[in-house]
């Protein structure tokens, strides 16, 4: 189960949750539009949310509650997690990028996939080959999540 919590609403409606799944710190940020507007629901991992330009009134309160739940005890957070904050994923990404990978992040729709129109060095071929590609959907998501955005170049 996973626990979410409302930290901003619009004046039309519109709602953002913050999502915390259980044994893990990922959090994610769901916007829900209001029912005239279809009310559709988009997720994303949160900090994707607090780097989207321009800064909004949501991820000021966004901060705000990361801020809060920044004082919960250790012993409540994802042991994968390090003193730094720094997630596997994270991790994992910041690799591939050192070693002059040039995949993109293309987030559309909630669904990620990345782009490589450049091409990797051979290390960073070999490394997402090794590391990455083999892992699971959705721990690959949170990978090429941390990414440059294909909106970023």
């Amino acid at each position: 189960m996973d626990d979410m919590k409302e930290f901003a609403r619009s004046s039309n409606g519109d709602s953002w949750l913050l999502e915390q799944q259980h044994g893990s710190r990922d959090a994610i940020v769901v916007h829900r539009g209001n029912p005239p507007s279809g009310g559709h629901e988009t997720r994303m991992p949160a900090q994707v949310f607090l780097d989207r330009r321009p800064a909004t009134p949501e991820q000021d309160a966004l901060r705000r509650i990361l801020s809060e739940t920044a004082h919960t005890p250790q012993s409540q957070h994802d042991d994968e997690t390090r003193e730094d904050g720094k997630t596997p994923s994270l991790l994992l990404a910041e690799e591939y990028i050192r070693l002059g990978g040039k995949r993109r992040a293309k987030v559309d729709d909630n669904i990620v996939s990345t782009r490589d129109w450049e091409g990797d060095t051979q290390e960073a071929a070999a490394f997402w080959n090794e590391k990455i590609q083999p892992l699971e959907d959705k721990s690959r998501r949170e990978v090429e999540l941390h990414l440059p955005s294909i909106s970023d170049v």
